[in-house]
């Protein structure tokens, strides 16, 4: 079977790195993709949140370093749902998109700044300034 999303969008705010209570941290960050949509003959856009995480150490620094609210990611995780229940007794659902330590990829596609040699650039596009984020 396979379990695997791929998708290309914006960071909607600043990655966020956590621990969980043994130790071991986790980085989550919403991701924005965008797709044209035809409505009342107008084409109109739709903006669609992911949440993401992962507990990859090197994903996790990496975000922590160099991913920024605004930054454009392409991603490959897999689709996660948990279940829970709440304090009046619904059940309740989350899904988010995991980056797993072995399979997880994750790619900056923004442009390096020219001022700053350290920051790896590994799918370098053109320079973008971020104004089409949706929020």
């Amino acid at each position: 079977m396979i379990n695997k999303v791929t998708l290309v969008g914006r960071v909607g705010v600043q990655p966020e790195v956590k621990a969980t209570t043994n130790g071991l941290e986790f980085c989550n960050f919403s991701l924005a993709t965008n797709k044209k949509i035809k409505k009342n003959e107008e084409w109109e856009d739709k903006t669609t949140w992911h949440k993401v995480t992962t507990f990859d150490p090197n994903l996790v620094k990496t975000l922590q370093s160099y991913v920024r609210k605004g930054s454009m990611l392409y991603i490959e995780g897999e689709i996660d749902v948990s279940e829970w229940t709440d304090k009046d007794g619904n059940k309740r659902y989350n899904t988010s998109i995991m980056l797993p330590r072995v399979t997880g990829v994750l790619r900056m596609l923004d442009s390096k700044p020219k001022s700053d040699t350290s920051i790896p650039s590994i799918s370098p596009s053109s320079n973008d300034d971020g104004a089409d984020i949706p929020f």
